[in-house]
């Protein structure tokens, strides 16, 4: 008896051993996704009027997700093709007109009619779940703001892309500073996936952390430009163009780099303005026998 008990603690030990190194594991997963980059860039054409005015004016501006150049960047809808059973149906219908009944009542809405032609929209999943992502895309399109940053200065790839091909230039910010300065709703690291994220009608789920999951989920193949992104609700009004434009504190600059090709008329203008306010401003320059960039103080 008293070796059976011994065996049971060793393997309720055992046991609550795994389970202590999985919670680790999870906890120690969730910090380093909730790790943030020290300053965050962003690649800028100096010969764009707009794109100066990010040094000039300490302008960034807020972009609707129809100007991205991804088209499945939030664009991650519900999943109501999960709907497939009767029992699903049903379940989300009195999820959804409960939700609202008493406002449905208030407005002298007939509660059964609206369930009935609930259930028999949901009959044709394919055409239910066109009608709602073009309903919600709309919707995030008009009143969400994305500022895309990356937690690199050096990446080749985006100094083609976004930096006028080497001869732009790319700003640093603070990246806690501008997390924290209320200017914006939320900040963090874009996640990159080979999956498509799920989002479940049936499961009520945190509006924010919905949000978050359409806005800050990309497939892998951009994983190379180490994304972080700000974002911003306008609501419940539509934004004008001037309403996207966020002035940030002067602080908030932490340095600028000078693209490798930058023409020296260029480069005199943003040095003279750095030194002016006390900005660090890098040179870039090749790696020899490397392919890769390296910076010099200026």
């Amino acid at each position: 008896m008293v070796e059976l008990i011994f065996v049971g603690i060793g393997i309720a030990g055992t046991l609550l051993l795994q389970f202590l190194i999985r919670e680790f594991k999870k906890r120690k997963a969730a910090k380093k996704k909730l790790e943030y980059p020290k300053i965050i860039y962003k690649y800028r054409n100096w010969t764009d009027k707009y794109h100066k005015k990010m040094l000039l004016q300490n302008e960034v501006y807020m972009s609707s997700p129809k100007d991205f150049n991804d088209p499945f960047d939030c664009r991650i809808p519900k999943n109501f093709y999960s709907l497939n059973t009767d029992e699903k149906i049903e379940s989300f219908v009195d999820k959804m007109i409960g939700k609202h009944r008493q406002t449905l009542i208030e407005n002298g809405k007939d509660i059964d009619k609206l369930e009935e032609n609930l259930r028999g929209r949901l009959q044709d999943l394919e055409a239910f779940q066109n009608e709602s992502e073009n309903l919600e895309f709309s919707e995030m399109d008009k009143h969400y703001g994305v500022l895309s940053l990356s937690a690199r200065w050096d990446s080749i790839l985006m100094w083609s892309h976004y930096g006028d091909y080497h001869k732009g230039y790319c700003i640093g910010f603070n990246e806690k500073k501008m997390r924290e300065s209320n200017l914006f709703g939320s900040g963090g690291n874009v996640n990159y996936r080979t999956d498509f994220p799920d989002i479940n009608p049936l499961i009520s789920e945190d509006t924010m952390v919905k949000a978050f999951k359409q806005t800050h989920n990309k497939v892998e193949d951009w994983k190379y430009e180490e994304e972080y992104r700000l974002t911003k609700l306008f609501f419940p009004d539509l934004p004008k163009q001037e309403d996207r434009t966020i002035g940030v504190p002067e602080e908030l600059i932490e340095e600028v780099n000078l693209g490798m090709k930058i023409a020296d008329e260029h480069k005199a203008e943003i040095v003279a303005q750095c030194k002016k306010r006390n900005i660090p401003v890098y040179q870039l320059e090749k790696v020899p026998l490397k392919f890769e960039l390296t910076r010099i103080q200026l």
